[in-house]
């Protein structure tokens, strides 16, 4: 007997196993190898926890509640040490996962006041225990699809910080409710109609968290379709701009072809007549007719050139220096709408800082890709950006993207790493991204072009060489 009472709490707190592993199924794409030697050495320890923990509540005869919240937090701590993710993402999933498992411990006590009528306190039998247990388990091997598939699309492609600031406020909800509905004698589940309308509220928190959860992903993959498609149209706005600017170009060009053969013959008829300042006076005004020299060249990728064109003539209307370093190939190594949202949040942000500094106004950003991306930006920046914590909070409501919040969650996705700082009125801005494809990795041989842009320029080649990384 008293194995029994010895082996009730150890197995009520080993159902903390199969819901740390259900929090841990959408993030295998983003476990660090340090978060996957967490998680190797966690899980023993996990195991030990409770056998532990158990053994002190049957010794002292403690109650299992303090203890599962003790477990709770200290798994939270764990979780959010383990996974790479930002604190909103990782705790949204752990509340989630707490609120489905907390309905399955209610309907565990359901299932023992119908099968097992007593009257004390509300205490799991050993065979209620083990059905608990089982549930829990059996509740992980029905999400394992849609953790490993829906929640992880959740994680990897909804960017919009303000969704994970307010998504968590349901899950601890639910948990909540279904900790204060539970009743602290049985007796209780035995007056008046109380046990008649005890297993519809459970089951109704259980439908409608899981009705929720659903809502949320259709919700979320329509706002992330729309962003997408917000950004695609704007991506090919600029596009379409660069691609007007350069037929501009094109027939200019062809026209001063055209009209060269009439030069020669008037530039020869002055040589003729032997009136050289007629010569010289006729080369000026040729000169200065001809159109400005607007064709260049910021890289190959011609999504991204139109990007940074378009930005540099934003940067010559507000009187900003911008000097681009660019050293990629044709293809970028993330999905190339991706790659130009972060680029065009990061110019957005820069520009707007710089159209409200008093000092000298300028931008440099050098990209450079070999397999892993590495991105820098520095501009002037008069004032620190707004923080809460260490997260920054942009003021801008339109424009190109979501900020530095969007471009943080792209470089996690991509196994990378975004930095900011702000320092004696400049704003650094330092990107990091791992390949998509590590297996095809891009070829060796770049070329760098070198950009220095100032509004007493017409966008001049400052360099352009092949190099040989």
């Amino acid at each position: 007997m008293e194995l029994y009472d010895m082996l009730r709490p150890m197995l009520e707190l080993s159902a903390s196993l199969p819901a740390i592993i259900l929090c841990f199924l959408p993030m295998k794409n983003h476990l660090s190898s340090k978060g996957k030697l967490l998680l190797l050495w966690g899980i023993p320890t996990l195991i030990l926890w409770c056998v532990g923990m158990g053994w002190l509540c049957w010794r002292f005869r403690y109650s299992t509640k303090l203890c599962m919240l003790l477990t709770q937090a200290l798994l939270l701590l764990f979780y959010c040490k383990a996974v790479p993710l930002s604190r909103w993402k990782t705790v949204n999933v752990f509340l989630a996962v707490c609120g489905v498992f907390s309905g399955m411990y209610n309907l565990a006590i359901l299932i023992d006041a119908l099968l097992f009528r007593r009257s004390g306190a509300v205490a799991l039998s050993l065979n209620s225990t083990i059905l608990y247990v089982l549930l829990c388990w059996l509740l992980l091997g029905i999400l394992c699809y849609p953790a490993t598939h829906a929640a992880r699309w959740l994680l990897d492609e909804v960017e919009t910080p303000e969704t994970w600031y307010i998504f968590w406020i349901l899950p601890l909800v639910f948990w909540c409710l279904n900790t204060t509905l539970r009743p602290r004698k049985y007796s209780t589940l035995y007056t008046n109609r109380v046990m008649h309308f005890y297993p519809i509220l459970i089951l109704a928190l259980l439908g409608l968290m899981l009705l929720y959860y659903a809502l949320f992903y259709w919700m979320a993959r329509g706002i992330a379709k729309n962003i997408r498609l917000s950004q695609e149209n704007k991506l090919l706005q600029m596009q379409t701009a660069q691609y007007r600017t350069l037929q501009k170009s094109i027939a200019d060009t062809r026209r001063a072809r055209h009209d060269l053969h009439q030069h020669f013959k008037a530039l020869q008829g002055c040589v003729e007549s032997g009136d050289i300042s007629k010569v010289a006076a006729y080369v000026k005004a040729y000169g200065e007719s001809l159109p400005p020299d607007t064709i260049h060249q910021f890289c190959k990728n011609y999504a991204v050139d139109a990007i940074l064109h378009h930005y540099a003539e934003q940067a010559l209307l507000q009187k900003t220096d911008l000097e681009a370093v660019v050293q990629m190939e044709e293809q970028t190594i993330i999905p190339e709408p991706e790659f130009c949202s972060l680029l065009g949040n990061l110019l957005e942000n820069a520009l707007e800082a710089c159209a409200a500094s008093k000092t000298p106004r300028f931008i440099r950003l050098h990209i450079r890709q070999r397999g892993t991306l590495y991105l820098t930006m520095d501009n002037t920046s008069d004032q620190p950006p707004l923080s809460d914590e260490k997260r920054l909070i942009s003021s801008k409501h339109d424009g190109f993207g979501i900020g530095t919040e969007s471009v943080r969650m792209t470089a996690e996705r991509y196994n990378g790493d975004a930095r900011f700082e702000w320092k004696e009125g400049v704003f650094y801005a330092s990107v990091m991204l791992s390949s998509a494809d590590r297996q095809n990795p891009p070829s060796v041989n770049q070329t760098v072009f070198s950009q220095k842009i100032s509004e007493k320029s017409e966008f001049p080649i400052k360099a352009q060489k092949t190099v040989n990384l």
